[in-house]
């Protein structure tokens, strides 16, 4: 039995897409077909990426460079004057922490010191002055006959100027000692360079001032200087003091008699 015409139309119709919905399928196809294309070509653009990721940078921070030690203090300033290598020479004791005591028998150039080891007696190298007690008899003519006195008179006079002048130095300024420990038997008092502390000069040897003043005498002696210089130096340069002393007429040098 055949079908009716009508029901052949429509069957063609369901089965045969007109060209509307055709076109819409071709552009759906295309569309789906682009976004795979897409995302594939972002999934691996991403893996060359990760796969040419540098490797990670470590930040590690500085090290602090150390902090150089500081300077060692300063050592406090040698209580002589230094050798040429800028070293006291070790072969004397500097006593620093030093005053003087009051003692009737100090005169100018023997000394009762009062020192960290206790109170400790001192005489000058290379300098007699006049004992104020008088002394002994051979002493002082040795003395009248080197500064030309026909008296005992002035000499008495001198040795209270050069004590005086002394005592006055070693109470207003701060002085050091400097002893290799030698014992004078007659004064019972160790030999010593007394060096004060002048804020204009520097260090002042003691000695040299009571010679540059016409205060005392020059007695030899062999010890050489705690800067080095020699016995012989050191006595060539008390000579020229007095030598000075003389032609401008200080202490003894302004007494004697023409």
């Amino acid at each position: 039995m055949e079908s009716p015409l009508w029901e052949v139309s429509i069957l063609r119709s369901t089965m045969i897409p007109d060209k509307s919905t055709r076109f819409t399928l071709f552009a759906t196809g295309i569309l789906l077909m682009a976004l795979f294309i897409i995302g594939w070509v972002l999934s691996r653009t991403a893996a060359v990426r990760k796969d040419a990721a540098p490797a990670q940078v470590v930040v590690v921070p500085p090290t602090a460079a150390p902090v150089p030690a500081l300077p060692p203090e300063k050592t406090p300033a040698p209580s002589l004057p230094l050798d040429h290598q800028g070293k006291p020479t070790a072969a004397y004791e500097v006593i620093t922490d030093v005053t003087l005591a009051d003692d009737p028998a100090n005169d100018g150039d023997t000394f009762q010191l009062k020192t960290p080891e206790g109170p400790q007696r001192f005489c000058l190298y290379f300098v007699d002055t006049v004992e104020t007690d008088g002394g002994q008899p051979e002493a002082t003519r040795e003395m009248a006959a080197y500064f030309g006195f026909d008296s005992e008179e002035p000499l008495r006079a001198l040795g209270l100027e050069a004590r005086e002048f002394s005592l006055r130095l070693l109470r207003a300024s701060a002085f050091r000692v400097v002893t290799r420990w030698e014992k004078n038997e007659e004064e019972n008092a160790y030999y010593a360079f007394i060096y004060l502390k002048d804020p204009d000069k520097g260090l002042i040897n003691l000695a040299q001032w009571l010679i540059r003043y016409g205060l005392a005498r020059i007695v030899p002696s062999g010890r050489e200087q705690p800067d080095g210089m020699s016995a012989a130096d050191f006595r060539d340069l008390l000579l020229e003091e007095e030598v000075r002393s003389k032609s401008e007429a200080h202490g003894a040098w302004s007494r004697k008699t023409p």
